[in-house]
């Protein structure tokens, strides 16, 4: 269960974080949030696919570990994991960004801060990276945190606008992952999308041309490239099995 609060330098002054990566500090997980700025750095070692989102119904992109719940088959033997590039969604864990409101003469104002899970293995009170220092300034590491939750709140933001314009062009298409387990047994994991490449060649070179200037037309194709790593992951679970 988590224990989101606010953070302060009062109650938290003593608040250490583990940076470490691993199933110990919480990695044991099949798939993670991403960002369409993130993709050319997942597509060269994770798949990217779509999903709609169990609560709101909105589509995100996620980075695929696994094929079953708390499947992470980037994990070692140890328990490790060691990844090329740390997406923002983990990479700013155990904390997350919040929303308080205060008032100014009478008018409600929303500010954003900051919230610790406070039942988070990474906490503790002897080892890693401190959160306040001694006096209770900000460490450099809750700067650096600080800046992750910002970049994630404007990521957020401007997700929307991606899917929509993937949906508007017919860009979006449910596919489902296949395999066959050692024992013969075959399982299918449905509830997936990704680009119907075959509508993206029939599109206009105007069309291509806005969601050039929008940024979108890389992150389509390093999520199209970035299939090419499901048989890779596919292997490792063979290869566990």
């Amino acid at each position: 269960m988590a224990n989101h609060v606010l953070l302060d330098n009062i109650s938290h002054k003593a608040l250490k974080v583990i940076t470490e990566r691993g199933a110990k500090w919480g990695d044991n997980i099949s798939c993670t949030p991403i960002y369409p700025s993130e993709f050319t750095k997942v597509q060269a070692n994770q798949p990217i696919v779509f999903r709609k989102h169990p609560q709101s119904g909105q589509f995100e992109a996620l980075a695929l570990f696994g094929f079953e719940n708390s499947e992470n088959l980037l994990l070692d033997a140890q328990g490790s994991l060691t990844l090329n590039y740390l997406p923002l969604s983990m990479k700013r864990q155990p904390f997350l960004i919040g929303q308080q409101t205060h008032y100014n003469q009478g008018i409600p104002e929303q500010s954003l801060v900051v919230h610790i899970d406070l039942d988070s293995p990474r906490i503790n009170l002897e080892h890693g990276e401190d959160i306040f220092l001694e006096h209770g300034g900000n460490s450099d590491y809750l700067s650096h945190i600080a800046q992750v939750l910002n970049t994630l709140h404007l990521e957020n933001q401007a997700l929307p606008a991606f899917f929509a314009q993937l949906l508007e062009l017919n860009l979006i298409e449910a596919f489902t992952i296949e395999y066959q387990q050692k024992n013969a047994d075959k399982v299918t994991v449905g509830g997936f999308y990704t680009i119907n490449q075959q509508t993206l060649n029939t599109l206009t070179s105007e069309q291509l041309q806005t969601l050039q200037s929008s940024g979108y037309l890389q992150a389509i194709y390093m999520a199209i490239a970035s299939l090419e790593q499901i048989p890779s992951l596919l292997n490792k679970k063979w290869a566990q099995q």
